[in-house]
């Protein structure tokens, strides 16, 4: 499996988030329905307005609580002094090293299929474990229901 590991500085995200579980995969299901609601009801529209790079969304999976259940967020790229809409939060990522990892296919399928093996195949046999704070999903401007869409998972990582 391919993967580069990149250090990047702090950045601003502008995001909408949403709870998800895990449990019997039940996340599989409820996060690309909360991307189909947030594209619905303008959401995504709204954040793009305010985005430092129209061209990207993102999908932020935060650590779980323990319970299996994770804060989820849609969001774009902005700055410190991006205004915040209603039901929205801004938040600072911060400088970390990630491993990077590019995914080709339609989604959601797609990107389901990349973090099974990463998950499987990559982190068991790396130097590196991930951080359990935040995995950052980048997801360009395309037809995301085409074969050759190709997006990216970033997930911070630290040696193992």
């Amino acid at each position: 499996m391919e993967c580069k590991i990149v250090k990047r500085a702090a950045f601003y995200v502008l995001e909408k988030p949403s709870k998800h579980s895990t449990q019997g995969g039940e996340n599989n299901v409820s996060v690309p329905a909360f991307w189909a609601q947030c594209g619905n009801d303008g959401t995504i529209d709204a954040l793009i307005s305010h985005a430092n790079d129209k061209t990207l969304t993102l999908g932020i999976c935060y650590g779980s609580d323990g319970d299996d259940i994770f804060d989820y967020s849609v969001a774009v790229l902005c700055d410190e002094n991006t205004p915040v809409p209603d039901g929205c939060r801004k938040t600072l990522i911060p400088a970390r090293t990630w491993a990077t990892f590019e995914c080709v296919g339609a989604m959601p399928q797609a990107i389901q299929q990349a973090w099974q093996k990463i998950t499987a195949e990559f982190f068991p046999s790396s130097a590196y474990r991930p951080t359990g704070e935040f995995d950052i999903e980048i997801y360009p401007d395309g037809d995301t229901d085409c074969a050759d869409y190709k997006s990216e998972i970033w997930i911070a990582v630290q040696p193992a």
